[in-house]
Order: structure tokens, then C-alpha cells, then sequence
């Protein structure tokens, strides 16, 4: 199966094809904040560069957050616009931070985070994920220590203490975007071992899509994203007109 493959729950936009679970083609924006003036331009990109017709896809698989809020609209609609122009096709959706984790071999659990409001940050707690004789001992999936995601507020006390225990007290490596974020709040000696994903990417979708426990199909009329918290709006403090 052929599928389109859009992430843009975060500051990056990024979109890949891919089939048979092989990556064809992938772009990656090199500035933040693409989405909504370069998405479309992005996918006729990488389906030229993969050689593929739209008329091939099977499915779209989006990034269904938590994340920017904005940003999290734009490739919703833009999934869903493809999938009402081509009947047949289907959406898929993956959680963002699962899909950070995924690819990971780590002895210790891992905390997939994305940057939130100020002093916050987007977070869910994996087990560990380590390979023995060519297999997977635990899959991230399946070993979620937190079921959802969580808002973390990295400016209350005990944030740390209360993950630490729910990782059993062993500590946990860090995976993400929020990766800095957070250890610029740790308390004075932690010291958090990062991954090398500090970026969202749409070849990130691809494992946890083709995997029933990793991924969800969605009705196209009814989809949206997770965003977690409500968008942060405002008051503007110019005086009205008149």
C-alpha cells in the first residue's frame, strides 16, 4: 500500500511517501512554521520525487497531535480535503508522541515531549524498549506508563519526583522537541540522557501506522486532532473603531 505520510503537529512540517513500508520520498522544512503556506507544496514535492500519482495513495496518515494548535488544523484539513477529493482514500492518524518513542531501544523508559505553553511541555511516559536475539523484548506501544498524554508544568514542585516514581524510580531517558525545555527545569544534579529525536518527522509515522495498536483509521467527516489543551487566544488591546 502506498501512503502519504504528514506531520505537522509541532513547529516542523514534514511529509513523506512511502509504500510497502519503505520511505520513496521525504521533505523536511528547514525553517519552522511552513505549514500552512508550503503543506500542499510539500506533498506535490515528495510525489514527484516517489514517482507516485495521487491516484495511487491508499492512505494518508496524519500526526494527530497533542501540539501547535494551528499547526494541528492545517494538516487536518489538508488530510482531509485529499481524502474527500480522492474516494477510497482513507485516514489514518498516529499519536505524536507515541511516535517519538516507537524507534527507540532504551534500557530506561523514555519521556516523549513537545514544547506547550510557557514552562509546559506535552508529555507521555514510555517503558523501556530494548532488543534481544533480533526482537523486540517490550513494545513502546504496549508499555505506555501513562495511557495518555499529559500537560506537565514544569514550574511545579515535585514534577520530577511524581515521573520518576512512575517510571519505578529508575529515572528515564528524554525523546523530542521539549527535550531542552525540560532540562532546563530539572532539579540541581538530575541529569537526563537524551535521544537523538529532537525533531518531529513524518518518517516517524510510518512503524507506529502499521501497526493496529499504533494507529487509528478515522472518519474523514467527523476527524479532529488532539490538541489537549484549548488554543490560547488574547484580548487584543487596540481600541475599536468608531
Amino acid at each position: 500500500m502506498t501512503q502519504l505520510l504528514l506531520e505537522t503537529a509541532t513547529d516542523v512540517c514534514s511529509v513523506a511517501v512511502a509504500r510497502d513500508g519503505v520511505i520513496l520520498a521525504e521533505h523536511t522544512a528547514k525553517e519552522v512554521y511552513q505549514h500552512a503556506s508550503h503543506l500542499t507544496v510539500f506533498i506535490r514535492d515528495v510525489m514527484a520525487s516517489a514517482g507516485v500519482e495521487m491516484v495511487e495513495l491508499g492512505e494518508v496518515v496524519l500526526s494527530d497531535g497533542p501540539g501547535s494548535f494551528t499547526s494541528l488544523r492545517v494538516g487536518a484539513a489538508t488530510a482531509k480535503g485529499l481524502c474527500v477529493a480522492l474516494p477510497g482514500l482513507k485516514l489514518r492518524v498516529v499519536p505524536t508522541l507515541l511516535s517519538l518513542a516507537v524507534m527507540l531501544r532504551n534500557a530506561k523508559p523514555t519521556l516523549t515531549v513537545i514544547n506547550s505553553r510557557r514552562g509546559e511541555v506535552y508529555g507521555q511516559l514510555f517503558g523501556a524498549r530494548t532488543q534481544v536475539q533480533g526482537e523486540n523484548k517490550k513494545a513502546g506501544w504496549e508499555e505506555a506508563l501513562w495511557s495518555s498524554p499529559q500537560n506537565i508544568r514544569l514550574t511545579e514542585g515535585e514534577w520530577f519526583e511524581k515521573l520518576n516514581e512512575a517510571a519505578g524510580g529508575i529515572g528515564f531517558n528524554l525523546s523530542g522537541p521539549g527535550q531542552q525545555r525540560v532540562q532546563d527545569h530539572l532539579p540541581e544534579g538530575v541529569i537526563l540522557q537524551e535521544t537523538g529525536l529532537k525533531h518531529c518527522s513524518a518518517r516517524l509515522l510510518l512503524a507506529p501506522a502499521s501497526a493496529p495498536e499504533g494507529s487509528r483509521l478515522v472518519d474523514v467527516a467527523t476527524y479532529e486532532p488532539f490538541y489537549l489543551n484549548p488554543p490560547f487566544v488574547t484580548v487584543s488591546k487596540k481600541k475599536p473603531l468608531g
